[in-house]
């Protein structure tokens, strides 16, 4: 059985698995970055706003988690998410008023330029304490006042569990997938930091984006792919082509499922 290495945060780890796992791909979870909510003053940064951007499903449920407090969805303004998965988590909550981007934070701002008027307000702009693209600096020359809240901390992992170097070691893992540069980077950093970038050369980096790969690229991967759009199913896809024709996957995945 071919393995993956999924390094989601945990309580996104999850949905990533599943769809491997329906593939009959086994999974080793090793989460890169771990997620905690952070204090903001929901009624300031979302009274009055005539949108909210949001660029992670991180940002998505501390929208929702805000609305507990703020007497319902009715006072979230309408919301502009970087792309699908972001909204998913708003649409499912019953929030009507989501529209969902290409994929990337450039896809955002071409929608933002599109929807938006600077002549109707400020915009609210959630995200976590480290951001790829600063929305709010890019907005500013078209006129617009964006107003960033960081609603979320994303720590980095400081070292890789043992479980985790032992199947590398092993060379057990076939695919690794990547949905952002700050996880890939994190991760590049750790397996050169322990000795174990040459265990790479067995698996299959897959990114979600060219941004995403950058960061892959110093380390010896078997070979990479890239989906051809910055959504799941594209990166799923590229990823069932890359595995094909692998016949040599170590013994040992079962062992490794989370």
């Amino acid at each position: 059985m071919l393995c993956a290495l999924v390094t989601r945060p945990r309580r996104q780890a999850g949905a990533l698995a599943s769809r491997l796992r329906t593939r009959g791909i086994a999974c080793m979870v090793e989460p890169m970055l771990e997620v905690a909510p952070l204090p903001w003053d929901a009624r300031a940064a979302l009274a009055g706003r005539q949108a909210v951007l949001l660029t992670s499903a991180n940002a998505s449920r501390e929208l929702l988690r805000a609305a507990e407090g703020l007497g319902g969805l009715a006072a979230i303004p309408p919301v502009l998410a970087v792309g699908e998965a972001t909204a998913r988590p708003l649409r499912r909550a019953g929030l009507r008023q989501v529209e969902a981007a290409g994929g990337d934070a450039l896809d955002l701002l071409r929608l933002a330029r599109v929807r938006l008027d600077p002549r109707r307000g400020p915009v609210a702009y959630l995200s976590g304490e480290t951001v790829a693209c600063d929305l709010a600096a890019a907005l500013a020359p078209d006129g617009f006042a964006v107003e960033r809240s960081v609603v979320y901390a994303a720590r980095p992992a400081t070292r890789l569990s043992p479980a985790l170097r032992a199947v590398m070691e092993r060379g057990a893992i076939q695919v690794a997938p990547f949905l952002s540069a700050r996880t890939a980077a994190i991760f590049h950093d750790l397996v050169r930091r322990e000795g174990l970038a040459e265990t790479c050369g067995g698996m299959i980096g897959a990114a979600l984006s060219p941004r995403i790969a950058e960061a892959m690229r110093p380390l010896p991967w078997r070979a990479m792919v890239i989906a051809e759009r910055p959504d799941l199913d594209a990166l799923l896809h590229a990823m069932d082509l890359s595995l094909a024709g692998i016949t040599d996957a170590a013994p040992g995945c079962l062992a490794v499922e989370t």
